[in-house]
């Protein structure tokens, strides 16, 4: 009896996915999507080491996460794609369906959104839309002169950019099911700009970093009102048509405002094609989309960020991060989203990392997957 029972454990066991059978890596394919695609090995990444990662994801030691990919000397070396749970804002622990992503599935990337929206800035100074990041925010919105004051005249699209406005914000505080939270609040009030807006300044401009999805999404009503353009139509024909990206849906805080600081929905490819933009210094298949100066300006770190868990530093809507490496230490760029949405890029390792995940209401273990298993991997 008990020697049929260990049997029929065995057997489910084996039937559970990822349970009961090594990983078996395998190239990523060459789909004529941008991608030249290598095995880990030719680019000098262990591939012991990146199986034993899957493993412990298949093994629930690192839970939800839904993607894993790997960009090395330009080449796609590593895809994997694993079940979960939807994102659903209204469910219990946000978790909706369950389903077998893919590299097909499109995936709410959340605030890794802020990197898109932050480079589409980018593209319209570059196309002379905008004259520089040190123009002043309220002279693109004159319907609104009568919420300006002396303290709010030196705000500019840069400290939009770092989010170092100054304006008071409660984004972190309380979570994104309270409604008190200043980011909700922008899907309920009529106004969402004129609520921004019409906060008060509490820190001198360029001093003090919050974590504030209301200056991002005053970079999106500026993109609108400097290209007359909405900032998906504008993104769609200068960022992601010349990345190939085809396949996206924006999110919207109302029928005429983008959700400019979360919630696009991108294919992991597409994603790690954007943060090889910004690694290859804006340029893509041989084509410049950003500027060299704008992608030096969204590598470069221009406040300290009280963060640490994301980052040391902060500057154009990207966390600069040191990472242990070897011996010594390695410097990587990211922009996080709720849940585990992330993209890293290690500039001297020549990588970019991409996670989709649903730890939205957990641990997030991207930087333990990398500390542990991916960069004592890159040999």
């Amino acid at each position: 009896m008990k020697k049929k029972l260990f049997l029929l454990i065995l057997a489910l066991t084996l039937l559970l996915p990822g349970c009961g059978q090594p990983y078996v890596y395998q190239v990523p394919e060459e789909l004529g999507d941008g991608w030249e695609t290598a095995s880990l090995e030719e680019v000098g990444i262990n591939e012991r080491l990146i199986a034993k990662a899957v493993e412990r994801i298949h093994d629930n030691t690192y839970p939800n996460v839904h993607s894993l990919l790997i960009v090395k000397d330009g080449k796609l070396v590593f895809e994997e794609y694993f079940g979960g749970y939807e994102w659903v804002y209204e469910s219990d622990r946000f978790q909706g369906p369950y389903k077998e992503f893919d590299r097909d599935s499109l995936h709410t990337i959340m605030s890794v959104t802020k990197a898109f929206t932050s480079a589409s800035v980018g593209i319209a100074v570059d196309q002379g839309f905008i004259a520089n990041e040190h123009e002043k925010v309220f002279d693109y919105f004159p319907e609104y002169a009568h919420l300006r004051d002396e303290s709010k005249n030196d705000i500019t699209l840069e400290h939009l950019l770092t989010m170092t406005s100054g304006l008071e914000w409660n984004e972190w505080e309380y979570s994104l099911s309270d409604t008190r939270n200043d980011l909700i609040q922008l899907f309920i009030v009529n106004d969402p700009m004129a609520y921004i807006l019409a906060k008060p300044v509490v820190h001198q401009p360029g001093t003090y970093w919050y974590y504030s999805g209301g200056d991002v999404n005053l970079l999106g009503e500026i993109i609108r009102k400097a290209t007359g353009m909405r900032m998906d139509d504008f993104a769609a024909q200068y960022l992601f048509s010349p990345l190939g990206i085809t396949e996206y849906e924006w999110d919207f805080i109302n029928p005429d405002v983008v959700h400019a600081s979360g919630n696009l929905e991108l294919r992991p490819r597409d994603v790690a094609k954007f943060g090889y933009l910004i690694l290859n210094d804006g340029v893509w298949q041989g084509e410049r989309i950003l500027s060299q100066a704008w992608a030096d300006k969204t590598k470069t770190a221009y406040i300290s960020s009280p963060a640490p868990d994301h980052g040391e530093r902060y500057g154009y809507q990207w966390w600069l991060k040191t990472f242990p490496y070897g011996s010594g230490t390695v410097e990587a760029l990211h922009r996080s989203g709720w849940g585990g949405q992330a993209i890293y890029l290690f500039p001297s390792l020549d990588m970019v990392i991409v996670f989709t995940g649903g730890n939205y209401v957990g641990e997030i273990p991207n930087n333990e997957i990398i500390t542990r298993y991916i960069l004592p991997a890159v040999r």
